[in-house]
């Protein structure tokens, strides 16, 4: 197989390039940096902007001019398609600027988290600093904001925001002591803090697809005489279909450290970088890996440590890549030492394999945004900037929607239980009712019962083909219009004459107390009832 690059370079949706406080293009590594006060697509707020004349102290020209805030200020950039973004910012404290940026302090926040607090140069060994960030973009714009502090002022000299490419930053990772597997990376924002070219040169970022900068590994080695340097053609590499140049590019692949042979009689040792750290966080740690040094498959067998912890043991990667000179990468998750500010990665060889020797080829370390949604100190971004006037009408909109549904569903509760308490008393209250008769002598159909009523002693389930109802009376109704009289008294039970005996008795006694019931108000009962249903209701239709 030869060399293979399964797809063709990232073109970024969003891809700002930013050369602050200058007035004209710069070109930089490759790329092009326009002027903040003539992008279309960004709105400045507030800044002022200093450009320096150029001399050979500059670390590049990228550093050459500067936006200085003496208050609040921010960059607000349209955003094509949300997604992880890559933030990188540049700072360099311009001489003669007409302040003194070496004793700024800076803050710089997105919507949503804090990336910078209270930065100064005074406390910073270097004399310019490049910082790069992989927030998840979730709407139409991203807000950065640069917040000066102690009367003092900020500033940034370049701004780059770029789109990551789906897949390259996962959503979950292998945690380590213990071991288990997390999800809901995506949410959370990352600050590159290591990118390593183990056993390579300086990758700058013309040579990687995605504007990356790998440095080399030496410096972090904890023996340097424990590593050996071996390299091959990049163009041999062959990357898997699953893999890009996009996860690292050929030059890492093609570079590696393995153990050298350090003349000890114990061979069973590790190659460690160490790296100093801030123990308040969790960092995502991803580990490049290709065998370019073994002769034959299955031969390299090697154990993985990250803090002393085993991370993945008994490693052999032809297992996973089913051939040499193949990339292979694992992430995970894991915390600083403990009570340290020091991070460590280690390999070593299998106690199990005949072949004593390790391999690594690139390291990437990234910090995790902590639970206030920071990268840098204890503070939430509400701690440094007030809401907006829009934003708190936002949030009194949604919570006073949320109450309103809540007290909704609550009064509509109320309702309910109201009536069904109602309709439970006034079901418990009244005996079984008569069944209403038709006011126009239609025919009727009616359902029985259910169990359910029949056992609890009402008649709520009993339905008529007709609408047109008359009067539905209640026993005691029937009783008290009757005075008690019984129906038995009026003829034999079971013939037709019995039957109009009853009902003749029934109405007569009806009549004799018509008086008595106008005067406590029961007019319907006599005067639609009497003349037209009572004295068509047989005996039968009385009983039932």
């Amino acid at each position: 197989m030869g060399h293979n690059i399964s797809s063709a370079a990232f073109t970024p949706p969003d891809n700002y390039l930013i050369a602050c406080g200058s007035s004209q293009n710069v070109s930089f590594q490759g790329k092009t940096y326009v002027p903040d006060s003539v992008h279309s697509s960004l709105d400045l707020k507030r800044g002022t902007s200093v450009v320096a004349k150029p001399n050979s102290s500059f670390p590049s020209p990228i550093y050459q001019s500067a936006r200085i805030f003496s208050s609040i200020s921010s960059y607000k950039f349209d955003i094509k398609q949300e997604g992880r973004h890559w933030i990188r910012l540049y700072f360099y404290p311009i001489p003669n600027s007409g302040q003194n940026l070496m004793s700024s302090l800076i803050t710089v926040a997105t919507d949503d988290f804090v990336l910078l607090n209270n930065f100064t140069f005074k406390n910073y060994n270097g004399s310019y600093m490049f910082k790069e960030y992989a927030v998840n973009v979730t709407s139409d714009t991203l807000t950065l904001s640069f917040i000066p502090s102690n009367n003092s002022v900020a500033f940034v000299n370049a701004i780059e925001v770029v789109s990551v490419p789906d897949g390259v930053l996962p959503d979950q990772a292998v945690a380590i002591n213990p071991s288990s597997s997390v999800s809901g990376l995506s949410a959370l924002a990352f600050e590159t803090v290591f990118r390593l070219n183990a056993g390579g040169p300086l990758i700058t970022a013309e040579n990687d697809t995605l504007g990356r900068i790998w440095e080399n590994d030496a410096k972090y080695l904890h023996v340097n005489s424990s590593a050996l340097n071996v390299s091959v053609n990049p163009v041999s590499i062959r990357y898997p279909p699953a893999l890009t140049t996009e996860i690292a590019p050929n030059w890492v692949y093609a570079s590696a450290d393995v153990m050298e042979d350090a003349k000890v009689a114990n061979m069973n040792f590790n190659i460690t970088w160490v790296f100093s750290v801030n123990q308040n966080f969790s960092y995502f740690v991803r580990v490049h890996f290709c065998d370019i040094v073994s002769k034959a498959l299955n031969n390299l067998v090697f154990n993985l440590y990250i803090n002393d912890d085993i991370a993945i043991e008994s490693l052999d990667l032809s297992t996973f890549t089913g051939g040499l000179n193949v990339p292979y990468y694992k992430d995970f998750v894991s915390n600083a030492s403990v009570d340290s500010d020091t991070f460590t990665v280690s390999i070593g060889p299998d106690a199990t394999s005949d072949m004593e020797n390790a391999i690594m080829n690139g390291l990437e370390i990234f910090k995790i945004s902590s639970e206030a949604k920071s990268l840098d100190g204890l503070s939430s971004v509400e701690s440094f900037l007030p809401q907006s006037p829009s934003k708190k009408n936002k949030i009194g909109i949604i919570i006073g929607s949320a109450v309103g549904a809540l007290a909704a569903f609550g009064l509509i509760g109320l309702c309910c239980c109201w009536l069904a308490t109602r309709r439970s008393k006034t079901t418990t209250h009244q005996a079984l009712p008569w069944l209403p008769l038709s006011l126009y002598g239609n025919s009727q159909t009616m359902t029985k019962m259910t169990t359910t009523s029949q056992k609890s002693g009402t008649a709520s389930c009993i339905s008529l083909a007709s609408s047109n109802l008359g009067r539905l009376f209640t026993f005691q109704e029937i009783l008290d219009a009757t005075n008690n009289t019984s129906i038995f008294d009026g003829g034999n039970s079971g013939t037709e004459d019995a039957d109009e005996g009853a009902t003749s008795a029934v109405f007569s006694q009806l009549v004799k107390s018509s008086w008595k019931m106008r005067s406590k108000g029961f007019h319907p009962f006599l005067d639609k009832t009497i003349p037209g249903k009572v004295k068509d209701m047989s005996y039968g239709y009385l009983l039932s």
